[in-house]
């Protein structure tokens, strides 16, 4: 599997799974039980791109690109401080 079709089949895995899990919820909520699950999904959806940079990440390692590894690992540092800093 090369680069783009791993990172393409990761985000569109986490987008279909975030907006089922979203039509769930509203579906749910709208019988005052899936503000839950709602939320869940939007967060999935929020997540979805990080996800789509580790697998890029993960594969430009087996690939042995370094110069394109230090660009998705900065990208990666500079997410989870980010990701940091907001939960503060």
């Amino acid at each position: 599997m090369n680069l783009n079709h791993a990172t393409a089949l990761t985000l569109r895995i986490f987008v279909v799974i975030g907006i089922a899990m979203m039509v769930a919820g509203l579906a749910m909520s709208l019988m005052d039980m899936g503000d839950a699950v709602l939320y869940a999904g939007i967060l999935v959806l929020i997540v979805s791109p990080f996800a789509g940079v580790i697998v890029t990440f993960i594969a430009l390692v087996q690939e042995k690109d370094w110069y394109w590894v230090t660009i998705a690992a900065i990208l990666l540092a500079i997410t989870a401080v980010g990701l940091g800093i907001a939960m503060l």
